[in-house]
């Protein structure tokens, strides 16, 4: 009979399990959306248990679809970095799960960043020192609500908790551990300097594991199949993207925008970062892999189009309205900064600009100008990763960028750079199915269609490079007013 595993990627936004053979082919695809909330100005939290519903949910849908010409043989994870939450000695949630987005404990991470102790941690766990990471956001916990600090049985990401509902140990797998700024890269351990400076012992966090840890649900379903299937741990989403969208090479750069954005390569022989600008996160504990972090993507014409245009604009409608503005924007120049920034300033005060605004300039001036600024911000973490791994040879691009053609040939042109945009499903996921299948040692080949290229346009590039120079001078020009 033939064999399938269910893979499931636990996002900010979403949840998903798509139903995977072993040549690649996606037989079912379950999706469930939740929300985030923003109770004070730097709060980004979300309910944990509408995620663990959201999780069973789609995990049951896709095993109860699938044909029964076909086996389930395995379940494997992938989830968001950076999450934080404390549960009591029951597992019961004491906090929201603060995510990703959460900027509460900017101050914590200003104070230490750039000193002796924030660069040797960031050394070792090669976790910039930002509100984004676990580690700032347990120094916010001891500082600000020390008796809640005290008594929680354990602080957890969300697969960590998902993990214990479904299966009851308290796990976390090297790659979402690596982007915590807890976990040394090198011992495969939690870090004593962090946890030293966060003033907590191993003993509340989770035990690190490999990708292919094996456990089983002991969780009661409908369905009796989904409690005798193995279930691996799995990866980080953005690690697990690289593999999926089989980006392995040391030449090859990925670049995801969606909400957010991301710019990774395999760590190579020659790999310098010596301003510390990039991240460095476990795919598997022999493989790393680095880059930059944007936390200003999609959202930020989303945002726009809502407030601005019409509740109903699609981001595909926007871009669309922005396509007849010449280049540069008549001189319009915007800092696309709404949620601060990660890569590669660091920066959790940032905001956002527009520039250089005249009455020739119109609602489609605005919308390409943050475009255009979104795409000079993955400009900059570009250069920087080229800076310390090379030159790139092959440029892969996926996320909800890929649904405006207008967008990804925008991203070209400022870059300079020819770019392939995948067919494939769910990069993250399918990276996911493949650690499965290798865990099970069945043999997993995914058939890749060649993706649509889009070439720069050479005369444009050269005016961006101007422009891209004036987007650098001016954040230098503001950054200190933010």
């Amino acid at each position: 009979m033939n064999q399938f595993v269910i893979a499931i990627d636990i996002g900010t936004t979403s949840t998903k399990a798509l139903a995977v053979l072993p040549d690649g082919v996606v037989l079912q695809v379950h999706q469930r959306f939740y929300p985030t909330h923003y109770p004070k100005p730097g709060f980004a939290e979300q309910d944990a248990d509408q995620i663990l519903e959201a999780v069973k949910e789609v995990l049951t849908s896709a095993a109860f679809h699938v044909s029964s010409d076909f086996q389930l043989a395995g379940i494997c994870f992938s989830s968001a970095m950076h999450s934080l939450m404390a549960v009591d000695q029951q597992g019961n949630p004491l906090t929201p799960l603060i995510i990703w987005a959460d900027t509460r404990s900017s101050a914590q991470a200003k104070r230490l960043r750039g000193t002796p102790a924030g660069k040797k941690i960031h050394g070792h766990t090669g976790t910039a020192i930002h509100p984004m990471s676990p580690f700032c956001k347990l120094l916010w916990f001891r500082d600000h609500e020390p008796e809640l600090f005290a008594r929680a049985h354990k602080f957890i990401g969300i697969k960590e908790y998902i993990i214990y509902q479904l299966c009851h140990e308290y796990v976390i797998d090297y790659s979402v551990a690596s982007a915590t700024g807890l976990f040394d890269l090198d011992s495969l351990n939690w870090s004593t300097e962090a946890l030293n400076a966060a003033g907590i012992s191993p003993d509340k966090l989770s035990k690190p594991v490999p990708h292919n840890h094996q456990t089983k649900i002991v969780r009661s379903f409908d369905n009796p199949e989904l409690n005798t299937v193995p279930v691996f741990i799995g990866a980080n989403d953005g690690c697990l993207a690289q593999l999926g969208s089989g980006a392995m090479g040391e030449g090859d750069l990925t670049i995801t925008l969606g909400t957010s954005g991301a710019v990774r390569r395999v760590e190579g022989a020659q790999f310098i970062d010596v301003d510390q600008k990039l991240f460095r996160y476990l795919l598997t504990k022999d493989v790393k892999i680095v880059g930059g972090a944007t936390n200003n993507g999609t959202v930020i014409l989303e945002w726009f189009g809502r407030e601005f245009v019409s509740p109903s604009t699609s981001m595909v409608e926007l871009t669309k309205l922005a396509n007849d503005v010449p280049a540069g924007c008549d001189g319009l120049l915007a800092l696309p900064f709404l949620q601060g920034e990660r890569a590669p300033m660091y920066n959790p005060d940032a905001k956002g600009v527009f520039f250089n605004i005249t009455l020739r300039h119109t609602r489609a001036h605005f919308v390409k100008a943050l475009m255009e600024g979104i795409c000079f911000e993955l400009n900059s973490i570009v250069k920087s990763v080229e800076a310390a791994c090379g030159t790139s040879k092959r440029v892969l691009v996926s996320g909800g960028i890929i649904h405006s053609p207008e967008w990804v040939q925008l991203l070209s042109t400022v870059l300079g750079k020819q770019l392939v945009v995948s067919g494939a499903h769910d990069a993250s996921s399918l990276g996911s199915a493949e650690i499965a299948f290798n865990a099970l040692n069945i043999p997993f080949h995914q058939n890749t269609t060649k993706g649509v290229e889009y070439s720069p346009d050479r005369s444009q590039h050269m005016a961006y490079q101007t422009q891209f120079e004036a987007f650098e001078v001016l954040y230098g020009k503001v950054e200190d007013q933010f």
